[in-house]
């Protein structure tokens, strides 16, 4: 913990500094403001690159986001229909129901020290494709930009993008829909291309690495299952059960369907072997549980070319695996119908193109719904799962 604070003490001196010496040079001439909660850097020079790719094949542009807006209407009834289902879940099947909680990139406390760079380095890429995109939108539907830049904000950063809002008010209903749903959509696809490639990564590692499996890493390990209190513990690797050799999740499963509830099993580990006495599965009585998860096969790379690191693969792998879970959640969260997210405002903007009336009320009770399902599915998990630290 004193390392924690040491870390923390360091950070808000180079912060004072920073603060200092904006206030000494006057920065705010050069378009940067901010300080002392956060660093944001206003330009209108990245507008005619942005512009370039915007003019580049037009029609494609609004394929694409037309596409978005299709996407957008899809990830909206999804992710209310996953929260709904979810608190049911916590409220009467606590045993089907997953932990929705917001992750705090604050190392030290909310997240660990080797998971915080994967973690900025995905909520970078979240921030600067989404925005990208919404300029990309805006230009391909006549809109201008105000201007482009870069922020930072202690723990995030990346670029953002401010297109004329009165010009924006004033286009038609099916641009402003093509704007706001373009940064989740782009993140969604991004996080799927993410999830592609994390369930076929031994395979592109393959060309340039000798891939072979030596062990199942274990995630997490449920106090209330047999596993805990005979010693295992997350970050174990699973080598072998009752003298059988384990190299893949696999290996386990086809082990234990031949395995009873109540029958006792060696977990060979590398710091040891530990007797499981098997518990019942609460959903399937004949299926014997031993109570570890978060499963991980893990992969042994060898490089073929003598320039590659053999931890580069592994490297690649958190960062695929963080990016797809960080892209595909602000994607969804952000379709959610909550001010200020996007979703609010494309929720405005549909019903306006539909003639529906009363679009203000409609909001209002979206708004509030959303709000009190994700606010409740995130208060129920703590209470359910308590806190967790990435």
């Amino acid at each position: 913990m004193a390392s924690v604070f040491i870390i923390l003490a360091t950070y808000l001196a180079v912060w004072a500094i920073i603060c200092i010496a904006w206030w000494a040079f006057r920065a705010e001439r050069f378009g940067i403001t901010g300080p002392p909660f956060y660093l944001v850097y206003r330009t209108s020079r990245l507008n005619d690159w942005i512009a370039r790719i915007a003019a580049w094949r037009p029609m494609f542009w609004r394929t694409v986001w037309n596409l978005g807006i299709v996407t957008g209407v899809g990830s909206m009834v999804f992710i209310f229909y996953e929260l709904a289902s979810n608190l049911l879940n916590l409220f009467f099947r606590s045993q089907q129901a997953v932990s929705v909680q917001p992750i705090v990139p604050v190392p030290g406390l909310f997240v660990s020290f080797e998971t915080f760079p994967y973690l900025v380095f995905a909520l970078s890429i979240v921030v600067i494709t989404h925005e990208l995109s919404h300029g990309i939108a805006s230009l391909a539907g006549k809109v201008p930009l105000k201007s482009t830049g870069a922020f930072f904000g202690h723990v995030l950063m990346g670029g953002f993008v401010e297109p004329d809002e009165e010009k924006l008010n004033q286009a038609g209903e099916v641009t402003k829909l093509r704007v706001f749903a373009a940064g989740s959509y782009t993140n969604l696809v991004l996080g799927i291309l993410c999830i592609v490639l994390l369930s076929n990564f031994a395979a592109t590692m393959a060309p340039f690495y000798n891939v072979s499996s030596s062990g199942v890493s274990v995630g997490s390990v449920p106090t209330n299952l047999p596993a805990f209190s005979s010693g295992v513990q997350a970050g174990d690797t699973v080598t072998a059960i009752n003298g059988t050799r384990i190299s893949s999740i696999s290996d386990i499963m086809n082990f234990m369907r031949s395995v009873k509830p109540g029958q006792e099993v060696v977990l060979g580990t590398q710091r040891g072997t530990f007797p499981v006495r098997t518990v019942a599965d609460p959903s399937n009585s004949s299926h014997a549980l031993i109570g570890i998860g978060g499963l991980t096969n893990l992969i042994v790379y060898n490089p073929k070319v003598a320039f590659l690191s053999p931890d580069f693969p592994n490297v690649l792998l958190h960062a695929e695996y963080w990016s797809s879970i960080v892209l595909t959640s602000v994607a969804l969260i952000n379709m959610l119908p909550m001010a200020p997210f996007d979703g609010d405002k494309f929720l405005d903007s549909a019903l306006t193109l539909f003639g529906v009336k009363r679009t203000k009320e409609i909001r209002t009770i979206a708004n509030a719904a959303a709000y009190g399902i994700l606010l409740l599915n995130i208060g129920l998990s703590f209470l359910r799962f308590g806190f967790v630290r990435f």
